[in-house]
C-alpha cells in the first residue's frame, strides 16, 4: 500500500474515535468543573467564609467561559487525533501492557508528566504574558478577572494549542501507559477547576511550611487574575519562588484568607451591605 492510501486508511479508521475522544475531555471538564460549581456557587458550603474576592462572576461570563472551554476541548481532540496518526508510524512511546514496564513505572511515569507539565505551564504561561503574545493567547483567559469554575478550561484556540502539547511531548521523551495519562488528565482538571474556584480550601498552615508552601493555592492563582503578573505556576510555587515571579502580597493574602473566621466574614459582609 502506498503511502498515500495508508495515511487515508489511517485517517478513516480514527473517524469512529473524534465522537468518543471529545466525549471524554468534555465531560470530564463539565461533571468537575460542575460539581465545583454547585458546591461552591449554588450550595451554601462550608468555605463561604474563604472567598478570595469580594466580587461575583456574571452568568455572562459563565457562558462566555463555558463556550470557549468546548473550543478547547475541540483542540484537545484534534491533537490527540493527530498523535494517534502519528503513533501508527511509530512517533510516540505507547504502550498497553502494564506488565511491560510495570506498576512502579507506571506510578513514576505519572509523577514525570505532572512535573514536566509544571515547568512547561510555568514558561509557557510566561511567554504568554509578554507584549509579544498576551492579545492573541492569553487575554480570552484573562477577560475572567474573578475566575469560577467554569474558566479552567476558558482559553483562545491558540492557547489550548499551547496547553495541548504537553501530550506530544511526553509520548515523545518517555513510555507512557494509557492509564497514567487519564491519570494525569484528570489530577490536572481537579486542580485546574479549584484553583479558579474563587475560594481557598487549604489550610492556614501550609503557608508557613517550608515545604507544603511550594503547593500551588487557590489563592496564588486568583491573585494571578486580578494583578495579570506574578504567580505563574499551576502545581507549584517551586519556579515562582525560583525566579523571583511570586507575588510581593501573597504569602499576607494567603494567611489573612485561611485565618478567617465565618463570624469575620459576616460582620465584613454587614459592613459592606
Amino acid at each position: 500500500m502506498n503511502f498515500h492510501k495508508q495515511l487515508f486508511q489511517y485517517m478513516m479508521d480514527l473517524v469512529p474515535k473524534i465522537p468518543i475522544i471529545f466525549l471524554i475531555d468534555f465531560l470530564r471538564y463539565f461533571i468537575f468543573a460542575g460539581i465545583v460549581f454547585l458546591i461552591f456557587y449554588i450550595w451554601k458550603h462550608p468555605f463561604q467564609y474563604r472567598k478570595i474576592q469580594e466580587k461575583n462572576a456574571k452568568p455572562s461570563q459563565f457562558r462566555k467561559e463555558f463556550l470557549y472551554s468546548v473550543s478547547s476541548v475541540i483542540v484537545y481532540t484534534s491533537v490527540t487525533l493527530i498523535v494517534f496518526l502519528f503513533r501508527k508510524y511509530g512517533y510516540f512511546k505507547f504502550y498497553e501492557r502494564i506488565d511491560e514496564y510495570g506498576w512502579g513505572y507506571l506510578i513514576l511515569s505519572t509523577v514525570m508528566i505532572l512535573g514536566i507539565q509544571d515547568f512547561y505551564f510555568y514558561w509557557t504561561h510566561r511567554l504568554m504574558h509578554t507584549r509579544l503574545f498576551y492579545k492573541r493567547f492569553h487575554k480570552v483567559h484573562h477577560d475572567s478577572i474573578t475566575p469560577s469554575p467554569w474558566t479552567a478550561y476558558s482559553f483562545s484556540p491558540w492557547e489550548a494549542l499551547v496547553h495541548s502539547l504537553i501530550m506530544p511531548i511526553v509520548a515523545l521523551l518517555f513510555p507512557v501507559h494509557p492509564l497514567a495519562l487519564m491519570i494525569f488528565m484528570t489530577f490536572q482538571i481537579i486542580r485546574n477547576v479549584l484553583g479558579h474556584s474563587g475560594y481557598e480550601i487549604f489550610p492556614s498552615w501550609m503557608g508557613t511550611n517550608k515545604i507544603l508552601k511550594l503547593v500551588n493555592s487557590n489563592t496564588n492563582h486568583d491573585m494571578h487574575h486580578q494583578s495579570f503578573r506574578y504567580n505563574y505556576g499551576l502545581y507549584t510555587t517551586v519556579w515562582d519562588y525560583l525566579f523571583g515571579t511570586v507575588h510581593p502580597e501573597y504569602e499576607k493574602t494567603f494567611a489573612e484568607i485561611t485565618s478567617k473566621k465565618p463570624e469575620q466574614k459576616r460582620r465584613e459582609l454587614q459592613k459592606s451591605i
